[in-house]
């Protein structure tokens, strides 16, 4: 029994169902948000346009700008097979097996803490109540913020001006 498709529209065929198939097999890109009880493995980060967020191979959390690195918790080479959690008590912390090496210190009530990375490049950390309780203060453009400097180093940010949840998230 002959068949009524030629060769070519056999091939042509069979490669537009292996074009299909490698779409829905490529991952696409990163998240630009990590809830809480998630993790960043060392490689793994957050994307948002030009910005990268990423925990890297030696331990350093590093945000990058056009491959650019604008912030990092200078935390390269100080352990091994770190990783990053966002907790659900509201702490950010870099992890070496269970040894916490870096924290944000905004350690609270259990709840559902968020960490983002948002569109004017500052990398967030929200509470139940979509409040900013800590950032990196990496912000560009016209966005005004009220940044309160902590002990380790790191900023907050307070106040509506920071809280683009809504901008992302309508």
């Amino acid at each position: 029994m002959a068949s009524s498709l030629s060769s070519p529209a056999i091939l042509l065929l069979l490669l537009s169902a292996a074009t299909l198939f490698s779409l829905l097999t490529t991952p696409v890109s990163a998240a630009s948000r990590l809830n809480a009880g998630q993790t960043l493995q060392p490689g793994q980060s957050l994307a948002e346009g030009a910005y990268l967020f990423i925990m890297q191979q030696d331990c350093n959390l590093v945000l990058y700008d056009n491959n650019k690195a604008v912030w990092a918790t200078g935390t390269n080479g100080k352990a091994s097979n770190c990783y990053l959690k966002m907790q659900s008590d509201g702490n950010l912390v870099i992890y070496s097996g269970s040894r916490a090496i870096w924290a944000s210190n905004t350690n609270r009530q259990t709840g559902n803490y968020y960490l983002i990375l948002q569109r004017d490049r500052n990398v967030v950390i929200y509470d139940n109540s979509n409040n900013a309780i800590w950032a990196t203060g990496t912000n560009v453009g016209n966005a005004a913020a009220v940044v309160i400097a902590h002990s380790n180093g790191t900023a907050a940010a307070s106040g509506a001006a920071q809280n683009k949840v809504n901008e992302l998230y309508p």
